[in-house]
């Protein structure tokens, strides 16, 4: 099954990449600095994310309006700097899976490259981890529905065993210590990210950590202008701060996406109890 799915990735590399050749060159074609290409999206992102954190109220009843100040009080650099920390993250996770697959699909991820697998791995879910604790930080109903979504998913575990959304059954439940806490983690989860780049490439010969100048130009040039469109959810929970979900359900199966450029937040919307 494994020696199967290897010969299918193979392939699809293979054909990707000899078509990347034809239009970018070899030099330019991004499947073959994909590591690079992985390390170089972080810098952006944490370079835009310190740009925005100067400007974030953490607070739960400031939060929305010093994002909207951002992103209506400076409409080019403000909408720059979110779009580019926007669509850099998604841009990391990308180019990090594509890493890992094309990794596994040339068998290289055995011998002496278990321990770089393994920290790969590791790294994957550090970043989605991060990425998911950085929509919850705008505070729009966005915001609220994967707070809530993301404490559904750990109370199914028997250790939180339903503990976790007793905090958010109304509006005092939810403080500014709460806030605090997802700037912490939001912080907190880059820094591990980093340590484990730095062990991640130890073991690797000839590592390289920054990819050709024309990759890193064309990847700023997307992700500062690109635009993307995702579904909607459309059952998803209505909420506003000072009012939140009495329910632990929010009855939607969509995932929690939704981009523009520049990346503006959703207003909260009025609220509701099921």
């Amino acid at each position: 099954m494994f020696s199967f799915l290897q010969r299918l990735l193979q392939r699809l590399f293979l054909r990707a990449e000899a078509t990347f050749n034809a239009i970018f060159g070899d030099r330019a074609n991004p499947l073959y600095h994909l590591g690079a290409l992985s390390y170089w999206l972080f810098w952006v992102v944490l370079a835009s994310g310190l740009y925005l954190y100067a400007f974030f109220d953490t607070s739960v009843t400031e939060a929305w309006r010093s994002v909207e100040q951002l992103t209506h009080g400076q409409r080019w650099v403000g909408g720059v700097m979110r779009s580019l920390h926007r669509y850099a993250s998604d841009g990391m996770v990308l180019t990090m899976g594509l890493h890992l697959a094309r990794h596994f699909a040339f068998d290289r991820h055995r011998g002496f490259r278990w321990f770089s697998w393994v920290s790969g791995v590791v790294l994957l879910w550090l970043v989605y981890a991060s990425g998911i604790n950085g929509y919850m930080l705008p505070w729009d109903r966005l915001a609220q529905f994967t707070v809530v979504a993301t404490a559904e998913w750990f109370d199914a575990l028997p250790v939180f065993n339903g503990l976790l959304m007793r905090n958010f059954l109304d509006a005092a439940s939810v403080s500014d210590r709460f806030f605090s806490l997802l700037s912490f983690l939001h912080i907190g989860l880059p820094l591990g990210v980093l340590a484990l780049l730095g062990i991640h490439t130890q073991r690797v010969p000839r590592a390289k950590t920054l990819p050709p100048r024309e990759i890193m130009a064309g990847s700023l040039a997307a992700s500062s202008s690109s635009r993307s469109r995702s579904p909607r959810c459309r059952r998803g929970p209505r909420i506003s701060p000072p009012s939140l979900p009495r329910s632990a359900s929010t009855g939607s199966t969509c995932p929690p996406t939704r981009s523009s450029t520049p990346y503006r937040p959703r207003p909260p919307g009025p609220s509701s109890s099921r």
